[in-house]
C-alpha cells in the first residue's frame, strides 16, 4: 500500500470512528431518556438535554472531517458516495439527538407521572427505534447493503405500532389531561421520527456502495365520489395516462351505481383513457393503518364529512368541478380538461415537474 493509499484509509477511519462515537452517544442520549421517564428521575432528563450539546460538536467535528477529505483526496466514485451520505447522514444524527432532547424536555413539564402501561408503550416503542439506528449505522460502517435492506423494513413495523398507540391515544381523549395528551402524542411521533432518521441512514448506505439513488415515492390515489360511474373513473383514467410511474391509482363511491354511466367509455376513448375493466366500486380502506391511500381525492362528493374516518397519515383533497351536461358532448370534454388540469397540478405538488 502507498503513502497516499495509507492517509486515505486512515482518514476514512477517523471519520467512520466519529462516526461510531456520535451514533453511540445518539443512542445513549435516547436510553437516558427513557431510564430517567421509568425512574421518574428529572435530574437525568436535564443531563440528557445537555449531553446534546456534545453531540452537535461531535457532529460538526465530522462534517469538518468530511471537508478536508475531500480537499486532500478529490475523492471520486465510491469515496465520494461515502462522503456525501456521511454528510447527509449527520443532519439526521444530530436531529435524532434532537428527538431525545424534546422527549426529556416534554416529560420535565408534566406535573405528574405517566402511567407504568403508558410508560412501557413508550419504551418498547423506543427499543425498537435505538435497535434500528443500531444495525443502521452498523450497516453502513460495514458497507453491508443485505443488513440495510432488512434495517429499513423494520421502520414499518414501528410506523404501525406509532399509528395503533396514536390511535389509541384518540380514542381515550376524555380519560387523559390535555397537557399530558399532547405531551405523549409528540413523544411517539419523535420516536417515529427517530426509526425515519435510521431509515434513512439505510438509504445512504446502499447509495453510498452501489450508486443506487433512493426511488422516487410511488403515491397511492384515491378518487372518491358519491357514485363512481362517471367523473371519479375519469380522473382515475386520466392519472393512469399521465403518471403511471408515479403513482397507484383506484377510484370508489360512497354508494356505487348498479352499472356505468353510458356516457364514461364514449367520453374515455375521445381521450385515450384506458376504462374498459373499470366498474363501480364501494369505498373501502380510508382507517387503515398503515394507510392503504397517501392521498384521498372528493370530486362533488356530497359525503365527504364522513372523512373523519381517514386514517392519521392520510392526505385529503376536495374537488368541485363543473357538473357536466350528461347529453352534451362537449360539456363532458370540458369537464375531462378541468379534472386533468387537477390531477397535473396535484401530481406536481407530489413528484414536482418531470425534470426534477
Amino acid at each position: 500500500m502507498s503513502l497516499y493509499e495509507e492517509r486515505l484509509s486512515a482518514d476514512l477511519e477517523s471519520i467512520r470512528g466519529e462516526l461510531r462515537a456520535v451514533t453511540d452517544d445518539v443512542s445513549k442520549a435516547l436510553k437516558l431518556a427513557i431510564r430517567a421517564i421509568r425512574q421518574e428521575d428529572r435530574d437525568l432528563l436535564y443531563e440528557v438535554v445537555l449531553g446534546d450539546l456534545e453531540i452537535n460538536r461531535k457532529i460538526r467535528k465530522i462534517d469538518a472531517l468530511c471537508h478536508a477529505f475531500v480537499a486532500r483526496h478529490l475523492p471520486a466514485a465510491g469515496h465520494l458516495r461515502f462522503i456525501s451520505s456521511t454528510l447527509r447522514m449527520t443532519i439526521g444524527l444530530e436531529r435524532a439527538g434532537d428527538y431525545a432532547v424534546t422527549i426529556s424536555r416534554v416529560v420535565l413539564q408534566l406535573n405528574t407521572p405517566l402511567d407504568k402501561k403508558i410508560v412501557g408503550e413508550i419504551a418498547q416503542l423506543a427499543e425498537a427505534s435505538h435497535n434500528m439506528l443500531r444495525d443502521a449505522m452498523r450497516a453502513f460502517l460495514e458497507g453491508n447493503v443485505e443488513m440495510a435492506h432488512t434495517t429499513r423494513r423494520m421502520g414499518k413495523r414501528i410506523a404501525i405500532a406509532y399509528d395503533q398507540l396514536f390511535q389509541s391515544l384518540i380514542e381515550e381523549n376524555p380519560r387523559r389531561p390535555r397537557l399530558e395528551l399532547a405531551s405523549l402524542m409528540t413523544i411517539f411521533a419523535k420516536l417515529d421520527r427517530f426509526s425515519d432518521q435510521s431509515k434513512n441512514i439505510c438509504e445512504e448506505t446502499i447509495f453510498a456502495v452501489t450508486g443506487e439513488a433512493k426511488k422516487s415515492k410511488v403515491f397511492r390515489i384515491l378518487f372518491l365520489d358519491d357514485q363512481n360511474d362517471l367523473l371519479s373513473h375519469l380522473a382515475e383514467g386520466i392519472a393512469w395516462k399521465g403518471f403511471s410511474k408515479r403513482g397507484v391509482f383506484s377510484s370508489a363511491g360512497w354508494t356505487p351505481s348498479e352499472e356505468l354511466h353510458p356516457k364514461l367509455l364514449p367520453t374515455a376513448d375521445r381521450f385515450g383513457l384506458e376504462l374498459r375493466r373499470a366498474r363501480p366500486s364501494l369505498v373501502s380502506g380510508l382507517d387503515e393503518s398503515p394507510i392503504e391511500y397517501h392521498l384521498v381525492v372528493t370530486i362533488n362528493s356530497a359525503d365527504s364529512e364522513k372523512l373523519h374516518e381517514v386514517a392519521y397519515h392520510t392526505i385529503l383533497q376536495r374537488w368541485d368541478v363543473a357538473v357536466p351536461d350528461h347529453d352534451n358532448d362537449e360539456s363532458l370534454d370540458t369537464c375531462v380538461r378541468e379534472l386533468t388540469s387537477h390531477v397535473n397540478d396535484l401530481m406536481e405538488k407530489l413528484c414536482g415537474t418531470l425534470d426534477d
